[in-house]
Protein backbone atom coordinates (compact mmCIF):
# COMPACT_ATOMS: atom_id res chain seq x y z
CA UNK A 1 0.00 0.00 0.00
CA UNK A 2 1.22 3.80 -0.45
CA UNK A 3 -0.06 6.37 1.03
CA UNK A 4 -0.31 10.11 -0.60
CA UNK A 5 -1.23 13.29 2.04
CA UNK A 6 -2.73 16.08 0.70
CA UNK A 7 -3.30 19.93 2.03
CA UNK A 8 -6.05 22.13 -0.07
CA UNK A 9 -8.92 24.10 0.43
CA UNK A 10 -12.64 22.41 -0.67
CA UNK A 11 -13.95 23.58 -4.33
CA UNK A 12 -17.85 22.79 -3.02
CA UNK A 13 -19.45 21.42 0.26
CA UNK A 14 -19.03 17.99 0.51
CA UNK A 15 -21.25 15.22 -0.42
CA UNK A 16 -22.80 11.71 1.43
CA UNK A 17 -24.43 9.00 -0.52
CA UNK A 18 -25.38 5.54 0.33
CA UNK A 19 -23.88 2.42 -1.61
CA UNK A 20 -25.23 -0.59 0.52
CA UNK A 21 -23.97 -0.98 3.70
CA UNK A 22 -21.52 1.99 2.81
CA UNK A 23 -22.23 5.56 2.62
CA UNK A 24 -19.34 7.73 0.80
CA UNK A 25 -18.31 11.04 1.18
CA UNK A 26 -17.45 12.82 -1.76
CA UNK A 27 -15.38 16.18 -1.89
CA UNK A 28 -12.72 18.13 -3.85
CA UNK A 29 -9.79 19.56 -2.91
CA UNK A 30 -7.80 22.28 -4.63
CA UNK A 31 -4.11 21.86 -3.81
CA UNK A 32 -1.29 24.64 -4.98
CA UNK A 33 1.14 22.95 -6.37
CA UNK A 34 3.02 25.97 -7.80
CA UNK A 35 2.24 29.51 -7.41
CA UNK A 36 1.10 29.89 -10.57
CA UNK A 37 -0.87 26.06 -10.50
CA UNK A 38 -3.44 24.70 -8.61
CA UNK A 39 -3.96 20.94 -9.03
CA UNK A 40 -7.51 19.16 -8.07
CA UNK A 41 -8.15 16.17 -6.06
CA UNK A 42 -11.52 13.96 -6.67
CA UNK A 43 -11.56 12.54 -3.31
CA UNK A 44 -13.78 10.23 -1.79
CA UNK A 45 -13.84 8.87 1.93
CA UNK A 46 -15.84 5.40 2.23
CA UNK A 47 -17.37 4.54 5.72
CA UNK A 48 -20.00 1.92 7.26
CA UNK A 49 -23.22 3.09 7.49
CA UNK A 50 -23.59 2.53 11.10
CA UNK A 51 -19.97 5.23 11.73
CA UNK A 52 -20.24 8.41 12.11
CA UNK A 53 -20.38 10.69 8.96
CA UNK A 54 -20.89 13.79 11.18
CA UNK A 55 -17.45 15.12 9.50
CA UNK A 56 -19.40 15.85 6.31
CA UNK A 57 -20.99 18.73 7.83
CA UNK A 58 -17.79 20.39 8.36
CA UNK A 59 -16.28 19.88 4.78
CA UNK A 60 -17.79 22.82 3.77
CA UNK A 61 -16.77 24.96 0.15
CA UNK A 62 -13.15 27.31 1.26
CA UNK A 63 -12.53 25.13 4.42
CA UNK A 64 -8.52 23.92 4.43
CA UNK A 65 -8.34 20.12 5.48
CA UNK A 66 -5.71 17.67 5.26
CA UNK A 67 -6.28 14.13 3.60
CA UNK A 68 -4.04 11.47 3.53
CA UNK A 69 -5.27 8.33 0.89
CA UNK A 70 -4.55 6.17 -1.57
CA UNK A 71 -4.09 8.70 -5.25
CA UNK A 72 -4.18 7.78 -8.50
CA UNK A 73 -4.65 8.94 -12.38
CA UNK A 74 -7.67 8.28 -14.19
CA UNK A 75 -8.82 9.81 -18.08
CA UNK A 76 -12.04 10.93 -18.22
CA UNK A 77 -13.12 12.43 -21.85
CA UNK A 78 -9.55 12.79 -22.46
CA UNK A 79 -9.14 15.24 -19.34
CA UNK A 80 -6.67 13.70 -16.90
CA UNK A 81 -8.15 13.92 -13.47
CA UNK A 82 -6.37 12.50 -10.12
CA UNK A 83 -8.70 10.24 -7.36
CA UNK A 84 -8.01 9.86 -4.30
CA UNK A 85 -8.96 7.13 -1.62
CA UNK A 86 -9.19 9.09 1.59
CA UNK A 87 -8.32 6.79 4.29
CA UNK A 88 -8.26 9.69 7.11
CA UNK A 89 -8.98 13.55 7.48
CA UNK A 90 -7.63 16.37 9.64
CA UNK A 91 -9.61 19.61 9.74
CA UNK A 92 -7.45 22.43 9.58
CA UNK A 93 -10.13 24.97 9.59
CA UNK A 94 -12.11 25.83 12.14
CA UNK A 95 -16.08 24.91 11.70
CA UNK A 96 -17.38 28.33 11.89
CA UNK A 97 -14.76 30.32 10.07
CA UNK A 98 -12.13 29.75 7.07
CA UNK A 99 -9.09 30.40 9.53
Amino acid sequence: MYKTILTGNLGADATVSNAGDWQVINFNVAVQVRKDFTQWVECAYWRKSDQSVAIADYLTKGKKIMVEGECAADVWENKPKLKCRVLSIELLSSHEGNN
